[in-house]
């Protein structure tokens, strides 16, 4: 259907319409998912055999198969304790902290709206708000 019909529409049409395409999306992700899964199962072992002979743990190699190539990346995710990085700081020399450190002030939305007026309006000096995107939704 394109844009110009859809425009025109009903809007019981247009609402069955955005629900069928939500369940075919969902099912085409499930697919996806699935398919993942059996990647995975497939290839992880051979890769991680694979960087662990180069005395790695994570990173990104190249299966080939049947003239296919398989590009296998094992990504990390690195969090640190941020109580325990903060006393390293003060431990370190400045110039070091500052090089190594990287520092950002945020305040929560909900602590903002239920914070006392003086302090909101303080604040409200240094709050930037930008539209994130439209979403709209039909419902019965």
């Amino acid at each position: 259907m394109n844009a110009e019909k859809m425009f025109h529409n009903s809007i019981e049409s247009l609402y069955h319409y955005k629900e069928d395409l939500k369940k075919e999306l969902d099912k085409v992700k499930e697919k996806i998912n699935n398919l993942n899964i059996v990647l995975a199962e497939r290839y992880q072992n051979d890769a991680r055999d694979r960087l662990a002979d180069d005395g790695k743990d994570y990173g990104t190699v190249t299966i080939n198969e049947d003239g296919y190539k398989v590009k296998v990346t094992l990504s990390k995710k690195v969090t640190w304790d941020q109580e325990g990085l903060a006393v390293a700081f003060t431990e370190m020399q400045p110039d070091d902290a500052r090089h190594f450190a990287k520092l950002t002030y945020s305040v929560e939305e909900k602590k903002y709206n239920a914070a006392q007026p003086a302090i909101k309006a303080k604040l409200q000096e240094h709050r930037v708000v930008e539209l994130k995107g439209t979403t709209i939704d039909i419902s019965v």
